[in-house]
Parts: structure tokens; sequence; C-alpha cells
């Protein structure tokens, strides 16, 4: 039976979306809610440092002997376990990403390996039993232990500041993350790191023309390449992904403003109103102007 771990379960009362567990079975380290060696999903994101010893990770079906220095960034939809954890050290850092409080700056997201590491593996090793996998030395484990093993105390000692401290040693944890994902030799990590520029790039030009060859030179692959790579990478084609950047946006301004439906699709970067039309009904089963009045209704009824 799989089971589903609920954020409620691991973080605070007071909203702030982020818990660092310990586990080790040999020293009877645990908490509350301890699913290790239950194969369960989430409904957040975690980190998972292997601090000490070795043992199997399952991840979709699919067995990884880990060691010391190992490191896995799952997201909350992966099923996953480890098949014997009694010989291993193991440090969670579980956290919600889709939360009001914004653990992770936008300055950081643009980091070479971010998307790589925090985005584009956890697909590609689900869909193609993808082994990579981050391993840091001896060296870059014990600092990256050190700054863990702080965030531990301060969660624990709980004292007046406790939560900025630890964004901050988690943005520092997730900067010195991306820096060795992007440094990895592996050709399967290199292109993840060149489609997480990609990715970057389309999220902050979307509204612009956009042309396969240009962005193919950009990851020095060739277009059919490219498009082989970042279709596994993403599940979806390049341009079924821009078209969901724009509808995203679309959805967003169609929420937030009352920009007439015409500028809404140029600002999302459709030139043609009704294919954007046709676009956003196929994506959310709903038109622009139908979604619009929705959601304004649901607003009124939340506010009376």
């Amino acid at each position: 039976m799989v089971v589903k771990a609920l954020g409620a379960h691991y973080f605070e009362d007071d909203g702030f979306p982020m818990n660092i567990c310990r586990i080790e079975k040999r020293a009877n380290i645990s908490h509350k809610f301890d699913l290790t060696e239950v194969e369960h999903f989430h409904d957040f994101h975690e980190l998972v440092f292997i601090v000490k010893g070795k043992g199997i990770q399952v991840i979709e079906q699919n067995e990884y002997l880990v060691s010391a220095g190992d490191v896995f960034a799952l997201q909350g939809n992966q099923r996953h376990f480890f098949k014997d954890a009694s010989g291993i050290e193991i440090v969670n850092v579980m956290f919600d990403p889709q939360s009001e409080k914004k653990l992770i700056s936008s300055f950081i997201q643009k980091l070479e390996g971010y998307n790589a590491l925090f985005i584009l593996e956890s697909n590609y090793r689900a869909q193609y039993h993808f082994k990579n996998k981050l391993h840091l030395n001896r060296s870059e484990l014990a600092k990256l232990e050190f700054i863990l093993n702080s965030m531990i105390q301060e969660q624990e000692n709980k004292l007046e500041g406790y939560h900025c401290l630890l964004q901050n040693k988690f943005e520092e944890l997730i900067i010195l993350l991306s820096r060795h994902y992007s440094m990895l030799e592996s050709t399967e990590a290199k292109s993840l790191v060149r489609i997480g520029k990609v990715i970057d790039y389309l999220e902050n030009n979307f509204v612009e023309k956009i042309y396969l060859d240009e962005i193919s030179e950009m990851t020095f692959m060739s277009s059919r390449n490219f498009q082989r790579i970042f279709k596994k990478a993403v599940g979806l084609t390049l341009f079924q992904y821009i078209n969901h950047i724009r509808l995203q946006n679309a959805r967003k301004l169609l929420r937030k403003t009352e920009t007439p439906i015409s500028e809404v699709a140029i600002e999302s970067g459709f030139t043609d109103s009704n294919y954007f039309t046709k676009c956003f009904k196929k994506e959310f089963n709903c038109t622009p102007i139908n979604f619009r009045m929705r959601n304004k209704s649901s607003l009124k009824s939340s506010s009376a």
C-alpha cells in the first residue's frame, strides 16, 4: 500500500513550510510520521542526504545503491522508500515550494544547476530510469552536513528569528547543490543543465518570438538532438512548453487584472486572440471569458 505523506503532519502550525529530520535506525533516531521504509509520496518536496553508511533507495520502482555523499531531490508525486535503512543515516529536508512563504529567491532559481537538479532530473529519472545522481566527496559532504546540523539545532531551539536563519541556510544548501550539479561530468547531467538554461530563458522571454534554431544554439546541440532531450527532460515539446508558460501567464492576468482578453493574449505572447482562446480552452477546459467570470464569482462568494 502506498501512503501519501501530508505536509500538515511535518510543518509547524505557524505556516513555515520546512522541516528537517535526521533518521538513523541503529541509534533509534527517527521522528513522528516516519515513512522511511514505507512506500510513499508527498504533497511537498524533499531533499534526501545520505550522510553515513550504505543502503538501497527505491524511486518509482527503480533501485539505487546509495552511500554517504549521495543527494536526491524528490518532487512530491514521486513514489519512494528505502528498502533497508538499518545501515544508513539520512537527513531529510522537507519543504513546500508552492507555499506563500517563498523559500527560494528568483535569483537562486536562475543558477545553472537549479532547474536541472530540482525540476528536470526527477522527471527524467521517473520516465527513463535515469541512474545519475549527485554525489558529494567527503569534504563537500562535511560542509553541507555542518549546515544541516545547524538547521536541526535552530529548529529544535526555536530562538527568536530562527525561521529567517533556517531560510538563509536552506538557500545556502540550494546554491551549493546547484553548483555541484552544474559541474557533473556525465553527459546526461550536462544536458539537463543546458536544458535548465533554456527553461530559465523561456520563462523570462515567453512574450518574444522564439525560434528553435536559436534556442538549440544556446545548448550547443543540433536542433534534432535538442528537441529529443528537451522532450525527455520536460515531458513536452519546446513549443508545447512555451504555450504552457504563456497560458499560465494569461491565467494569472485574467485572475488579477481587468485587462481586455485581446491584450491578455498579446501580453502572454500570442499574436492571434482566436488562437489564444483555442489554446486556453484546450488547456483549462473553458474560454478566457468564462474563466474570468468564474473567478470573479468565486471571489465574491468568498468575501460575502
